[in-house]
């Protein structure tokens, strides 16, 4: 249900956004407003779309590589395209609710968060075995 949104007939989805504004307005264009209203509300998150809406555009716009948008993002600071995805539709639920998209918060918060990832891969080891199993130590 929440993916029919983003399928064939939905002739916005297959323009390649060249940046965040890009996305919002191809997504006001394409998105239901049923489906808006679910977002707004709360009753369909932005998580429960990540395998289905988020998949849709991390494919359809290239976000895996070679697309503008996807250098764009890299060029805030943003490089894997999950955390690509989920900026785009928390931006545009924010923009339908009338918020603030606080595009440098979102940012931050992705960066932190590898950087945690980071800190914590300095504190182990993987090693592989000659039979191709992995341990951590």
């Amino acid at each position: 249900m929440y993916n029919s949104f983003m399928n064939k007939k939905h002739k916005n989805i297959n323009i390649e956004p060249k940046n965040l504004d890009d996305c919002l307005i191809i997504l006001q264009k394409d998105i239901p407003e049923n489906i808006k209203e679910m977002l707004k509300n709360g009753e369909i998150t932005t998580s429960s779309l990540h395998h289905t809406a988020g998949r849709i555009m991390r494919n359809k716009w290239k976000l895996w590589g070679d697309s503008e948008l996807e250098q764009w993002f890299q060029s805030i600071g943003i490089w894997h395209p999950d955390d690509m995805s989920s900026i785009i539709l928390d931006s545009f639920v924010s923009l339908i609710r009338g918020e603030p998209i606080n595009l440098e918060e979102q940012v931050k918060f992705y960066q932190d968060y590898w950087k945690r990832i980071k800190e914590k891969e300095k504190h182990f080891t993987v090693q592989y075995s000659k039979e191709g199993k992995v341990k951590v130590v």
